[in-house]
């Protein structure tokens, strides 16, 4: 039964990000729930303005994720298979689909719309009721560093370089004169809950953290509840224990701990919770189908008086 007296901001990032949005729509009523997304992952690719972490979190809200997690289902790829016809590479790929959401938002934002306004707009046309925002409106493009290829851009890490190289170092520009998009400090000093999803801390969450205002609004707020992305002491999706581990973190609860800097009140762990000053609770944390989210998310919602 969802609990119509929480109201709950979610930090996310990634396909662990969305999957945990998801989960909570089963925890408290859609208008209780905001959801405030990295924007590192921002980047442009063929001309585009692309936003691949709002995406996931819009699409896996709405239902119609593919089936990796990102991208929309069932979509097809002409326009990808024409591009490679004209010799282009197309090692990232978007669908048809997708790509006609990327077109809108690329020409919204030439015109002067900011990305939270057409991240609403986005989310009213999918009948999402849940509010999700951009960290900013302002790019805020994490640079990941590596000894072996240099500075690269995100996409360029993690799509283009299969998310290979050993990471030594992240920069995220502009984060620290940026400011957060409209209603992400107010929505963190309004819940009764903030929940840090099961993300890939230091390339998902930490640039959200990156932006000083919202950062201040989370060290101030009284109950944050993260919940680890480790389940069987291994990463459910990406190169969280290699990035974490090649940052100076133990890949495990304790180093997600860690990685917050006592930021959190409560970790979610599946097994073995650490010692520590964090209170941690067991539970089951996969929420890789919707089903296994909404369990989940009726589960959590119990947890809070």
């Amino acid at each position: 039964m969802r609990r119509n007296d929480l109201q709950i901001t979610l930090l996310a990032g990634g396909v662990g990000g969305a999957r945990m949005a998801r989960a909570l729509t089963s925890a408290v009523p859609d208008e209780n729930l905001t959801v405030i997304v990295n924007i590192g992952d921002d980047e442009s690719m063929y001309g585009l303005a692309i936003s691949p972490d709002l995406d996931s979190v819009v699409y896996t809200l709405a239902g119609v994720e593919g089936d990796d997690g990102w991208g929309r289902r069932n979509d097809t790829f002409f326009a990808m298979d024409s591009l490679a016809a004209l010799g282009m590479d197309t090692t990232f790929r978007l669908g048809d689909l997708d790509l006609g959401l990327n077109v809108m938002r690329t020409q919204s934002l030439a015109s002067g719309e900011p990305l939270s306004s057409i991240t609403r707009h986005i989310s009213t046309c999918f009948d999402i009721g849940a509010s999700v925002l951009p960290a900013s409106d302002q790019p805020v493009p994490t640079r990941v560093h590596t000894a072996t290829m240099g500075e690269l851009s995100f996409q360029e890490y993690f799509v283009i370089h299969g998310a290979g190289p050993v990471v030594d170092g992240l920069t995220f520009q502009n984060a620290a004169e940026a400011k957060a998009a409209p209603g992400v400090v107010e929505s963190i000093e309004g819940a009764d809950l903030l929940v840090i999803a099961p993300s890939n801390p230091p390339l998902s969450i930490w640039p959200i953290l990156a932006i000083p205002q919202i950062r201040e609004s989370v060290r101030m707020a009284p109950t944050v509840v993260g919940v680890s992305p480790f389940v069987g002491g291994r990463p459910v999706k990406g190169p969280t224990d290699r990035v974490m581990a090649s940052l100076g973190y133990d890949p495990s609860h304790a180093g997600v701990v860690d990685s917050y800097d006592g930021l959190l009140s409560h970790l979610i762990v599946d097994q073995e919770p650490p010692d520590g000053d964090v209170e941690c609770i067991v539970h089951d944390t996969m929420m890789n189908t919707p089903e296994r989210g909404a369990d989940f998310g009726e589960w959590f919602g119990t947890l809070w008086t």
